[in-house]
Formats: structure tokens, sequence, C-alpha cells
């Protein structure tokens, strides 16, 4: 396997129109009770309109946002580049530079710590898994600078894909990885879920693994 993949900006796709989901005690974020989501800005960065970005943005999330934030709570695993909080009531990870790049799930988690050589098989099979087909989308950051160094990539469909960076088989700070397989992943354990990998600032190697993929909030398609 390379060490790096080339940039491949193989289509730009618009995304959905965001339609409220109504759960079963009214709208998610003012009586949403128990109910399980899913909350992925990732198709707003790439359908941007830069001269009101942020007030659109705030707009379309940020209720969403902070009330997915206040349903986890949790343990913190940050580094420099993102944020990445877990709790009883699901996880959710954040950019440290650009707070718009949230991906957070009410889903339980799974929470451990792997040595160095771990980490470093995790990242090789997620990547491995992605070049086939079988992860939806995977998201690398490996620096902490300003712009950082990243890898981000999702499938649309089976024909087609928006990359943008170059991916590597080094272990980053930060790696997010959507699963939608015909047959079970044996990272994850299950044929759909999240994996996230995160190198926190002391050093340590932290992976998160979720099961299952919950209904994404506001009626936004999945990008995983």
């Amino acid at each position: 396997m390379n060490d790096s993949t080339p940039t491949r900006l193989e289509e730009q796709v618009a995304a959905p129109p965001l339609l409220p989901v109504k759960a079963p005690h009214g709208p998610l974020g003012v009586q949403g009770g128990d109910f399980e989501f899913e909350l992925n800005t990732d198709s707003a960065l790439i359908d941007q309109r830069w001269f009101d970005f942020e007030e659109q943005h705030q707009r379309r999330f940020g209720l969403a946002i902070d009330h997915l934030k206040a349903r986890v709570k949790g343990r913190a695993y940050d580094n420099d580049a993102m944020k990445l909080r877990v709790g009883s009531g699901g996880y959710y990870t954040q950019s440290q530079h650009f707070p718009a790049a949230f991906f957070g799930d009410t889903g339980s988690a799974q929470v451990s710590f792997v040595s160095e050589n771990e980490a470093a098989a995790v990242v090789w099979e997620a990547v491995a898994h992605y070049r086939s087909e079988e992860a939806r989308s995977l998201t690398a950051i490996y620096s902490d600078d300003e712009p950082p160094d990243f890898f981000f990539g999702y499938r649309v469909s089976d024909w087609r894909r928006y990359e943008i960076g170059f991916l590597r088989t080094t272990v980053p700070l930060h790696l997010r990885v959507l699963f939608d397989s015909d047959v079970e992943v044996p990272l994850l354990g299950a044929t759909s879920g999240t994996v996230i990998y995160q190198r926190t600032r002391n050093g340590k190697h932290v992976l998160v693994r979720s099961a299952g993929r919950r209904q994404p909030l506001l009626g936004v398609t999945p990008l995983g």
C-alpha cells in the first residue's frame, strides 16, 4: 500500500434542503425525549456559500449541535486539532479551528485505549476498507496547523465519490470512518457504524466504536 493517494475531486454534490424531523414528543431539540439521532455537518461544508456561511450554518445546525452536546456531556479526549467527547448520551467530534465541522451521534459507544502499534493497525484497516468501498466516508486530520493537513472523502453513491486531500497510512491525530458494508467489519463488529481514532494531547491512543447508524437529524441525507 502506498503511503499516500493523490487528491481526487471527482464530483461535488449539493446538500439536500434541511427538513425538521419529528420526534415522538415534538421537534427534536425542544422535547425530543430519548429519540436517537445522528448529526453530521459534512454536507454543509461541501455545499458552502462562504459569503454568509457562518450565519447559514448557525441557523441550520446551531440549536441541534447545542442539544447534542448537552445530551452527551461525558469525558473529553481532546487534542489540538479535534474535540472528542464520549458519554452515556452518545459522542461527538468537533474541529478546534473550524467548529462548523461537527459529527455527533446519540448511540452508545465503546471506548478503549490501544497501543501505538494497535493504532497503526486500525488506520491500515480503516484505509483498506475505505479503498475497497466498504467504508462510506473517511476523515483524517494529520496536523493541527492552520490550515490543517487532512483528508476528507465519501462515496455519494456506488459510482460517485468526493475526495479532497491526501489519504495516508501514517497514524493521524484524528480519524473518523463511517461504515456501510454488506458483511461484518471486524474492526467494528457490525456491518454499519462509526469508528473514531484520536491521539490525545498527552499521547494516549483512544479508539471509539459505535455499531449501527441512527436517523440523521433534520432530514440530512447521511454521507456515510
